[in-house]
């Protein structure tokens, strides 16, 4: 079957952009072309903050939390209304990784799509450890319903708040798995970066922490 070629007509109208820990930089491509024309402006609210002034005056801005079935409807409502201009989704990191991207390119035909990935956590919190991770395991409790299946090796978890680094040691417990090392990195890339290392983990020690609601959880597991 031959290829087939996308007319100017046919661009994508969807763009799904990720961000550095540390903010959009809307003076930069791939934002700096797409605000002026956006119409629909979806993203978590920090990455919102200093954007409203850069789009059109009356364009929808839609925050995004835990809601993301209505954030994939609204984005199916702006393509079947056919208005001018474009939809524009900010994410953290690559948003096809664990991330917002998987769920908007089940629902959505590809042709409507354009994904512009950034750096994910996973690469950010290892370049802190100073560590390759090319062996590490990837596993995700944001928005999870059932806990992943670990096993011993080295482990990076995207957790889902304040008590994730907490639910992490139980499942391990759980799951019968000696934990011989814990990391945690709160607020990478911000002014309020944490790395905290656990060399001996204690449940209760883990318990009475207050971590911040951005963090990355490793751990190297066992027998």
């Amino acid at each position: 079957m031959p290829g087939r070629s996308l007319r100017m007509s046919e661009l994508p109208r969807i763009h799904v952009v990720g961000i550095e820990p540390e903010g959009p930089d809307p003076d930069r491509p791939p934002l700096s072309t797409l605000l002026g024309a956006c119409r629909l402006l979806c993203g978590g609210r920090r990455h919102l903050e200093g954007l409203s002034g850069r789009i059109s005056p009356g364009s929808r801005i839609l925050p995004v939390t835990t809601n993301v079935p209505e954030v994939v409807e609204a984005l199916k409502e702006f393509l079947r209304r056919g208005e001018e201009g474009v939809a524009v989704v900010l994410a953290t990191g690559d948003p096809l990784y664990h991330g917002i991207g998987g769920p908007i390119a089940r629902e959505i035909p590809r042709g409507h799509l354009a994904f512009y990935p950034a750096t994910t956590l996973v690469q950010r919190a290892f370049s802190l450890l100073g560590e390759a991770w090319e062996g590490a395991q990837v596993a995700s409790i944001h928005g999870k319903k059932e806990e992943p299946a670990l096993g011993p090796g080295r482990w990076i978890f995207y957790t889902n708040g304040p008590k994730g680094p907490e639910m992490l040691v139980d499942m391990a417990f759980r799951q019968r798995l000696r934990i011989m090392e814990m990391i945690v990195l709160e607020e990478i890339g911000l002014p309020e970066q944490r790395v905290t290392t656990f060399d001996k983990v204690v449940v209760e020690e883990i318990r009475s922490r207050e971590f911040r609601t951005l963090n990355m959880v490793v751990m190297t597991l066992d027998q």
